[in-house]
């Protein structure tokens, strides 16, 4: 069951990874773009519930919540892992200038709400603290495992049924 796993978990994690690396690159606006957000959360949500429908539709319509659990969470583990390789080789090898960028945008953004001197260094400091690469990786890994492992019980919740 968890050849399921695999296939889904990683032609979703590809398929995110190079959504928002072409994203990037072609200069389509990744920060708030809602269609980009919906459009990789779908995809993100979706290897759980094929992989679970698979498994159950492999084993004559039947799958133990256990199971279906299990193997709904290995391949959102598998989609995330790929999702945050891509992720960390854009932004620490193809545009390492990305972090610097990003803080130079925060800065304009505390400005503009009103933020000024010693509360401006003061936050500036916690965000380029915030923005390691380390940080950063472990923070999108994890993000994108607990959202999609939620998902993934949902999923197992609705599909451990009988046909």
């Amino acid at each position: 069951m968890y050849k399921y796993s695999i296939r889904y978990g990683l032609a979703a994690g590809i398929i995110i990874g190079t959504i928002m690396v072409t994203a990037f690159y072609s200069g389509i606006p990744t920060r708030g773009n809602k269609y980009l957000t919906i459009s990789n959360l779908i995809i993100m949500y979706l290897p759980s519930f094929l992989t679970i429908y698979s498994a159950r539709k492999f084993n004559g319509g039947e799958i133990l919540f256990k199971d279906a659990l299990r193997i709904g969470i290995s391949a959102s583990i598998l989609t995330s892992t790929v999702f945050t390789i891509f992720t960390a080789t854009y932004y620490y090898l193809l545009n390492p200038n990305f972090a610097i960028k990003y803080l130079v945008d925060i800065e304009i953004s505390l400005k503009q709400a009103g933020i000024t001197g010693v509360e401006l260094k003061k936050q500036m400091a916690e965000w380029a603290a915030d923005m390691s690469p380390g940080n950063q990786t472990f923070k999108t890994f994890f993000s994108a495992t607990i959202l999609t492992s939620i998902i993934a019980a949902i999923n197992a919740l609705i599909l451990c049924k009988k046909d």
